[in-house]
């Protein structure tokens, strides 16, 4: 069976052994309070890598080094392709229009996340787990030290408001 033609681009964003969760605004009603990894739609003309530069940039004004391709993933009919990319400062800003808040975890948090069916599209686990595959980790004991950094209030001006709070309580 022939897969959907590509549709969707995704980034999985690394900074300090943590991971960019977005939870973008969404017309259904299930995805609501999901976290995905960022990104969106491409153009009709667009290479998936410039594509997915245009999102980074509109959603979260990052301009990204560079990607590593991690491969191609379904969800509901659509193919994303997903590319990683790690960073040297964390993001904090995002356009409030297209995102509701943004959230770096750990691995395990992730892992919890998808266990209790807070994330957006399903893969997003398999991309992080692909992508920690294809990068050099810098010690395991800083995965889990230091409590989730959400960032909340995106504004379209330079005046962000960043606030700092412990991962949000998963059902068990």
């Amino acid at each position: 069976m022939k897969s959907p033609p590509l549709s969707r681009v995704r980034c999985v964003l690394m900074f300090e052994q943590r991971y960019l969760l977005a939870q973008h605004n969404s017309r259904r009603p299930e995805n609501v309070g999901k976290w995905g990894l960022p990104g969106g739609r491409l153009t009709d003309t667009e290479k998936p890598k410039a594509g997915l530069r245009r999102e980074l940039l509109e959603e979260l004004r990052l301009h990204v080094p560079s990607l590593r391709k991690l491969g191609n993933w379904q969800h509901r009919g659509e193919t994303h392709r997903v590319f990683g990319c790690t960073i040297e400062r964390p993001v904090e800003w995002f356009d409030a229009d297209e995102i509701v808040g943004i959230g770096w975890f750990s691995f395990e948090e992730v892992v919890e996340l998808s266990e209790s069916g807070k994330l957006h599209t399903g893969f997003e686990l398999s991309a992080i787990i692909e992508f920690r595959s294809r990068v050099q980790e810098h010690g395991a004991g800083s995965l889990a030290e230091r409590p989730s950094k959400r960032v909340r209030g995106g504004r379209k001006t330079p005046a962000t408001r960043a606030v700092r709070e412990k991962a949000p309580e998963l059902p068990a």
